[in-house]
């Protein structure tokens, strides 16, 4: 097979689908490409190839998109999947796998989706890092109100959530579960209160009704 042009990925060399398309309908004129798509919804997919020589099947790929794990996916994750699914099928074949299976596109979105991964995961760090400090501050100083923000901000993230309470001390944490407590003692009392008033309502209605 003749060597396929390549081009270089963070220190490697791959081959690209476009390539690996071009080289199967110059040598196989009998062959043929056929995508089908397997899953799909509104953020993913997922495609399988299958390539034929002279109506007979010789290999597939399958590949799989999610559509907001980089930029170019929000808007062409349905054709990116069909790209990887295809460049997979042709590498099965042994149509440009000098160096990887993988395609070009294929590691460079990999690449991007790692990249944005570590972004998320900076921000929540951060994020983290700032409402722990305010939670330490608005605790020694017994700041109800400071701290009552600082959970709404963490309420719904479970994720955030732990990871602040996982840098607070010990006394910290005692102080949060014993608030956690009184907290669901006084909505418990209020809850008595108002149900004790309907009751007290109800009765002075019945009351009054058969004067």
């Amino acid at each position: 097979m003749e060597q396929l042009k390549t081009i270089n990925v963070h220190g490697k060399e791959y081959v690209e689908v476009k390539t690996r398309v071009q080289y199967f309908r110059k040598n196989y004129p009998n062959g043929s490409i056929v995508t089908d798509v397997l899953q799909q919804d509104s953020e993913s997919i997922t495609t399988q190839t299958k390539i034929f020589i002279d109506d007979k099947l010789v290999s597939s790929g399958i590949a799989h998109e999610d559509k907001n794990v980089s930029h170019i996916n929000k808007t062409s994750f349905i054709e990116c999947c069909e790209t990887s699914s295809v460049g997979r099928a042709l590498g099965l074949f042994g149509i440009g796998i000098e160096a990887s299976v993988d395609t070009a596109d294929t590691i460079r979105r990999a690449i991007d989706e790692q990249n944005a991964n570590k972004k998320v995961e900076d921000l929540l760090n951060y994020k983290a890092e700032q409402l722990g400090i305010q939670l330490f501050n608005a605790i020694n100083e017994d700041d109800e109100d400071s701290i009552a923000a600082t959970v709404s901000e963490m309420r719904g993230d479970k994720t955030l959530a732990e990871k602040i309470y996982a840098g607070l001390s010990v006394e910290h944490a005692e102080y949060m579960d014993e608030r956690k407590t009184r907290m669901a003692e006084e909505r418990k009392a209020k809850s008595a209160e108002k149900a004790a008033r309907n009751k007290q309502a109800a009765e002075e209605y019945a009351a009054s009704k058969s004067a």
